[in-house]
């Protein structure tokens, strides 16, 4: 074998490589704006905390209302409070981590 036939094998074309790196850029573009495509509201939480037994989490609720939820670990409740206009917080909900669970349970099961 000549040694102009071994170096060929072992050289990289450097147009074929430059094509593939434009089509992998193309690529990561396309997925890229695609994800923004169809994505409608999704919920974003906001801060998430932990001290002790307690885990709390706010989000925004729109219209200048945030919902800050308090999980008890300890007495597995749920509190779910609402803060107004960023300074009135009211209680809006207390459950059952249990229950919540036996309801969501109940309601995914077919007749």
């Amino acid at each position: 074998m000549s040694k102009h036939a071994q170096d060929t094998g072992s050289r990289l074309d450097t147009g074929a490589a430059a094509l593939w790196a434009s089509a992998f850029v193309i690529g990561a573009m396309i997925v890229s704006q695609a994800s923004r495509l169809g994505a409608g509201n999704p919920a974003y939480a906001g801060n998430v905390s932990e001290v002790g037994d307690l885990t709390v989490m706010t989000a925004s609720a729109g219209d200048n209302e945030d919902v800050l939820a308090v999980l008890d670990r300890r007495d597995e409740i749920l509190y779910i409070y609402g803060v107004e206009q960023g300074r009135d917080l009211t209680l809006y909900q207390i459950h059952r981590v249990d229950e919540l669970f036996q309801e969501a349970k109940g309601t995914t099961r077919r007749k």
